[in-house]
């Protein structure tokens, strides 16, 4: 009985999210709740805390993203905020657990709908997440997460913009 019972728990803790690299979602709710908060008040310095640095100034993504501070920029100006998809996060594929890829909508309270449809890169640094980069060419997307696991370049190829 006590054998079956630890193999059962066994293959419970085997077959859960903690043992297969699923993320903590609160903590990347956290993300998106602070961009949010930022657009709508208007701070940067509480947008720009939700990037790598690197990727808040530089577009690390290619030729359908844009660098963090042009995110907030737009976003602040135009009224509109990044409303995460997480139901439909994923990895990158090949790879187990982090970085994950949130489909996110270009959300407007005032027209009350979608804008668009993007797609962030999350990576999990100093203890928590950060936004690495985002466009709207999941390809783009995916190959940033790679050259991010891989250690290579962040930055796009040349001529891949």
């Amino acid at each position: 009985m006590h054998r079956l019972l630890t193999a059962s728990l066994l293959t419970l803790f085997l077959s859960s999210s903690a043992w297969a690299g699923q993320p903590n979602i609160g903590g990347m709710k956290r993300v998106f709740s602070q961009m949010k908060t930022a657009l709508e008040k208007n701070n940067e310095k509480l947008f720009k805390k939700q990037w790598l640095p690197s990727s808040y100034a530089k577009n690390l993504v290619g030729g359908s993203g844009l660098p963090g501070q042009a995110v907030f920029k737009q976003g602040s100006r135009k009224g509109w905020y990044l409303k995460a998809q997480m139901k439909r996060i994923r990895s990158i594929p090949g790879q187990k657990g982090a970085p994950w890829i949130v489909p996110t909508l270009i959300w407007s309270d005032a027209k009350k709908r979608a804008l668009d449809e993007i797609f962030m890169l999350l990576i999990h640094r100093n203890k928590r997440w950060m936004v690495l980069g985002g466009g709207e060419k999941l390809s783009q997307v995916e190959a940033l997460g790679r050259r991010y696991v891989n250690k290579k370049p962040l930055a796009p190829p040349k001529g891949k913009k």
